[in-house]
C-alpha cells in the first residue's frame, strides 16, 4: 500500500526553491508486490533482533514505560482534591500500580506481540520497536517462553489480590478484566481491519479502522480510573466518574493515533523524485497508514538525517499544523473539554449549569493549542490561566487543583505532538533502565548464570 505525498519536500518559508527529495516506502519489492495479486506477501525479515529474549521478558515494550505515569497521576489528583490520604491507601495504590504496570499490562503486551509475531519481524523498524524478538526460525520457542512468562505474571497478580488486610481483590479484578477486555476488543477489530489492503492508495478509513482508533483509548480509561478510584469514592459521584472516563478515553485516542501517525514514518524512505507510504498487506499496518491522509504534505529538510539525508527518523510529523479533522485533534479537543469539567467536579460535588460553560472553554482552548502549532506553549498557558480565572469567578474551591486535569492533558499533547521516530519513548528510557537492572539481576540469580547467558545470547549456547 502506498500514499504519495501531496507536495514537494520544501525548506523553511524564507527559501523559495523546493528541495528535490522523495520518499519510497518499505523494503524493495518484486514487481507486483503490494498489488491485489501479491496481497499478504511480506518483505524479507532482518536476520535477528537487537533485543535479547531475556530483556524482553523482563520488560516488554520499554518505550511504553511513560504510560505507567497515568495511574499515579490520577491517584495524586484524587488525593489533592480530597486534601490528603492515609498510609494504607498509599500502600494499596502502590501494590495496584505494580499489578497494573508490571504484571497485567506486560502480559497483555506479550499476548499482542505473540499474535503479531510474524508481521512484527518484517516491520522496517523491527530492531527498535521492543517487540518479541525473533528470528522467525525460533518462533515456537519465543512464543512458548513469552506465553509462560505472561501466565506467570497473571498468577502473580492473583497472589497480590489475596494479600490479607488490604482488600485488593476488587481492584485487581477490575484491572485484569478491564485490560484484557479492551485487549480482546482491540485484537478482534485489528484482525478485521488490517492485513487486507494492497495497491498504491491510502487505506480507506472504514468503520472497522475508525472503531479500532476509538477502542485503543479504553485502555487509558482503565489505567486512569484505577488510580482515581483508589483515591476517590466514585460510587457516590457518578457524574465525576463519567467525566473522568471520557477525559481518559479521549486522551488515549489522541495519544495512540498521534503515535501511530509518527510510527507510520517507518514505512517512508527518501529516494528519487517520488514519495509515499507503502507496506505489503502482510505487514497489517492499515491502522497506521490510513492516518497518513492527515499528515503534512511537505517535510522541512532540516528534519532529514542519515547518509546523504535519506532518513525521516527525525521528522516530527505532528509538530506543524494538521487538519482539525485529524483523529488526534478531535480527541484532544474532547479530552480538554471533559478534563475541564473533571477538574471542577473533583473539588465540588456538583457544579450545576456551569459545567457546560467550563466544557466549552476547555474544549475551545484545547482546539486552539492544536491549531496554532508555533504558539502551542503560549496558548496552553493562556488557556490554563483563562480556565483558572473562570473557576475562581464561579467560586470553585481549590481552583489550582481543579485546573490540573486540563493542564496535564495539554502538557501531554505538547510532548507527543513533538515526537519523531528518534525521540519517541525517550522519557521512559531512564525509568526503564532503573527498573531493568535490578529485575535482570534477580532473574539471573533465579535461573542461574548459564541459563541467563543462553537467554541473553538469543539462544546460542555460552562458551566455557
Amino acid at each position: 500500500m502506498a500514499a504519495n505525498l501531496r507536495g514537494d519536500v520544501t525548506g523553511p518559508r524564507r527559501e523559495a526553491r523546493a528541495v528535490p527529495v522523495s520518499i519510497p516506502f518499505g523494503p524493495p519489492r518484486a514487481p507486483g508486490a503490494g498489488s491485489s495479486g501479491a496481497r499478504g506477501r511480506l518483505a524479507p525479515a532482518p536476520a535477528r533482533s537487537s533485543r535479547s529474549l531475556a530483556g524482553y521478558l523482563v520488560m516488554p515494550r520499554p518505550k511504553d514505560a511513560v504510560k505507567a505515569l497515568l495511574m499515579p497521576l490520577t491517584f495524586g489528583l484524587g488525593v489533592l482534591a480530597n486534601g490528603g490520604t492515609d498510609g494504607r491507601t498509599v500502600v494499596r495504590a502502590l501494590l495496584v500500580l505494580v499489578v497494573l504496570e508490571f504484571l497485567v499490562y506486560p502480559a497483555r503486551y506479550q499476548w499482542n506481540d505473540i499474535r503479531g509475531f510474524a508481521s512484527d519481524q518484517r516491520h522496517p523498524g523491527e530492531q527498535d520497536r521492543g517487540r518479541l524478538p525473533g528470528p522467525l526460525s525460533m518462533a515456537r520457542q519465543r512464543v512458548v517462553a513469552s506465553g509462560v512468562v505472561a501466565a506467570g505474571r497473571l498468577a502473580g497478580a492473583g497472589l497480590v489480590a489475596v494479600l490479607p488486610g488490604l482488600d485488593l481483590g476488587g481492584a485487581v479484578v477490575f484491572v485484569i478484566v478491564g485490560v484484557f477486555g479492551v485487549a480482546g476488543a482491540y485484537e478482534a477489530l485489528r484482525a478485521v481491519a488490517t492485513g487486507h489492503h494492497g495497491g498504491d492508495a491510502t487505506p480507506p478509513a472504514g468503520a472497522a479502522l475508525v472503531l479500532l482508533w476509538i477502542t485503543v483509548g479504553a485502555g487509558y480509561a482503565v489505567r486512569g480510573m484505577t488510580g482515581l478510584t483508589l483515591a476517590v469514592d466514585l460510587r457516590e459521584r457518578p457524574v465525576l466518574a463519567v467525566a473522568a472516563a471520557v477525559t481518559l478515553w479521549a486522551y488515549g485516542v489522541a495519544f495512540v493515533t498521534s503515535r501511530w501517525a509518527v510510527e507510520s514514518v517507518a514505512f517512508a524512505r527518501l529516494h528519487g523524485q517520488r514519495g509515499g507510504w507503502a507496506a505489503d498487506a502482510g505487514h497489517a499496518r492499515e491502522h497506521l497508514l490510513a492516518l497518513t491522509r492527515w499528515l503534512p504534505s511537505s517535510v522541512d529538510p532540516r528534519a532529514l538525517s542519515g547518509p546523504a539525508g535519506v532518513s525521516l527518523r527525525r521528522w516530527a510529523a505532528l509538530r506543524g499544523r494538521t487538519p482539525v479533522s485529524a483523529p488526534w485533534n478531535i480527541a484532544v479537543t474532547v479530552a480538554g473539554a471533559a478534563a475541564a469539567v473533571t477538574g471542577s467536579l473533583l473539588t465540588v460535588r456538583s457544579s450545576g449549569a456551569v459545567a457546560g460553560q467550563i466544557a466549552v472553554l476547555g474544549g475551545l482552548a484545547s482546539l486552539a493549542v492544536a491549531y496554532l502549532p508555533r504558539l502551542r506553549p503560549l496558548v496552553a498557558a493562556a488557556g490554563a490561566a483563562g480556565l483558572l480565572v473562570t473557576l475562581v469567578a464561579i467560586s470553585v474551591p481549590r481552583p489550582l487543583v481543579a485546573v490540573l486535569p486540563w493542564l496535564a492533558v495539554m502538557l501531554a499533547y505538547l510532548h507527543f505532538s513533538a515526537q519523531s521516530l528518534d525521540t519517541m519513548g525517550y522519557p521512559g528510557r531512564a525509568a526503564r533502565d532503573a527498573v531493568r537492572q535490578p529485575l535482570a539481576a534477580l532473574a539471573r540469580l533465579a535461573i542461574g548464570r548459564q541459563t541467563w547467558q543462553v537467554l541473553t545470547s538469543d539462544g546460542r549456547p555460552a562458551r566455557g
